[in-house]
């Protein structure tokens, strides 16, 4: 049987982009054709930009593209998508001003490629909203519309309305609602939303309506494993581990401790943080943190998040000396916490991913979090009868809940934690982006 042809088009991708939409595009290319299947991603870059990856040639076509009064060329480049595995990449050397106009960029660069015979796969998949217009413009037999962080965006605005609609891509309903999702969700033969509470939250959703009555949404579960996120080969941890040699995670632990003068014992709950944001329970952290008094508690500090709140947690440490490690704000020593740390708590009660989660489970520390959205979609509570779950999930998002969690962690760290039984269940438990391309080409087959 031949490979099955998939084309994703996105606005953004890593490492042109950061972030989690730029690089869970790259998580599905990288997992499919780990599979054998073909693929090819469309996105958008600055030509500096496009220019500066290793590989990649500028293609003699050029597409000149009218947006408003202005008419741009677009120049294209294409290579080896670099953390897409074998997935071929173009990038449309041009970004748009707003949404729409990036939008507008995306549909005239895939209508471009079509007339050439490029961008004429089987699957044609719309990451996100932005993607939208390129996916009414395809001919491929299945299109699918990928909303990643499970959410749609606001009403475009009426110039933005206005140059998608001068380019033919904007239907009657459509151009009076001004909502790229509903053209996603009218153009395509499927939804994919990360996580089954997110994909209730869509269907209900006014952008929505304009689906056919027989178009699913489907939630899939977005892998964690990208590159970066390796401990057995991260060459920037103190110690490599892995589910089958889980040793080098307490060799994390002991190198952080000296690294930043922590005075713990063995017993003491390593406790990393999540990001301390306002909008994604930073403020209740604070106040639990603040609150542990005795509990046996060692606090890791991203070294990312909101000032104000982070002085907030320089203050609280100043009065536990010894407890209170505050990291960089580098991916690396991002992955230095969660490989260090015997558990991380998370505070955001709309989390329609449950990323970090994952990312955690991965490095083998128990999430604590709420029990709600996609945590409570992917995570199990651990029961420490039968050493089973996944996860430490509290009811509520208030400092007691939240302090009592913690307080079952703490007693976890003298049990389950002290063997490695529960680090490796933990890391067998992380999404990987081959299970989520499985279950993608799956659908994709039924489709067709």
């Amino acid at each position: 049987m031949p490979a099955r042809q998939f084309l994703f088009v996105s606005d953004a991708v890593s490492p042109l982009v950061s972030g989690g939409a730029a690089t869970a595009v790259m998580g599905f290319a990288r997992g499919l054709t780990a599979s054998g299947a073909s693929v090819v991603v469309l996105s958008l870059a600055s030509p500096e930009q496009a220019r500066s990856l290793p590989g990649f040639a500028r293609r003699l076509r050029t597409v000149k593209v009218k947006a408003g009064d202005v008419t741009r060329e677009l120049a294209f480049y294409e290579g080896k998508a670099p953390q897409g595995g074998h997935a071929e990449m173009i990038v449309a050397g041009a970004v748009g001003a707003s949404r729409g106009e990036s939008a507008l960029f995306l549909a005239e660069a895939l209508r471009a490629l079509s007339t050439e015979g490029l961008a004429s796969p089987e699957v044609a998949v719309a990451w996100g909203e932005t993607a939208a217009p390129a996916l009414a413009a395809s001919t491929a037999t299945v299109r699918v519309f990928v909303l990643p962080s499970g959410r749609v965006g606001d009403e475009l605005s009426e110039g933005e309305t206005a140059l998608l609609n001068d380019a033919g891509l904007l239907s009657g309903s459509i151009h009076a609602n001004r909502l790229l999702a509903s053209l996603g969700a009218a153009s395509a033969n499927a939804v994919v939303a990360p996580s089954p509470s997110a994909a209730r939250t869509l269907e209900a959703d006014r952008s929505l309506v304009e689906r056919a009555d027989d178009e699913p949404v489907v939630a899939l579960r977005f892998g964690c494993d990208d590159p970066i996120d390796d401990p057995e080969h991260d060459a920037t941890l103190p110690a490599n581990f892995s589910a089958k040699s889980p040793e080098g995670k307490g060799e994390c632990r002991k190198a952080l401790i000296r690294r930043r003068s922590l005075s713990i014992g063995p017993r003491t709950l390593l406790l990393g943080v999540a990001p301390l944001r306002r909008g994604k329970g930073g403020e209740v952290l604070i106040d639990v943190l603040g609150a542990l008094g005795e509990t046996d508690v060692a606090v890791l500090i991203p070294g990312e998040g909101d000032p104000e709140l982070l002085d907030q947690a320089r203050r609280l440490a100043i009065q536990n000396p010894g407890r209170w490690a505050f990291l960089d704000a580098t991916d690396a020593d991002q992955r230095l916490l969660r490989a260090a740390a015997d558990a991380v708590l998370f505070a955001d009660a709309d989390d329609r991913v449950s990323h970090a989660p994952g990312l955690a489970q991965l490095y083998g520390a128990l999430p604590i979090a709420y029990d709600g959205g996609a945590s409570r979609d992917y995570l199990v509570d651990y029961d420490p009868a039968s050493a089973t779950g996944s996860a430490i999930l509290y009811g509520a998002v208030d400092s007691h809940e939240i302090t009592a969690a913690i307080e079952r962690a703490v007693a976890l760290r003298e049990t389950a934690m002290g063997s490695h039984d529960l680090t490796k269940s933990l890391m067998r438990a992380a999404p990987r982006w081959t299970q989520t391309a499985s279950l993608f080409d799956e659908l994709c087959r039924s489709l067709a």
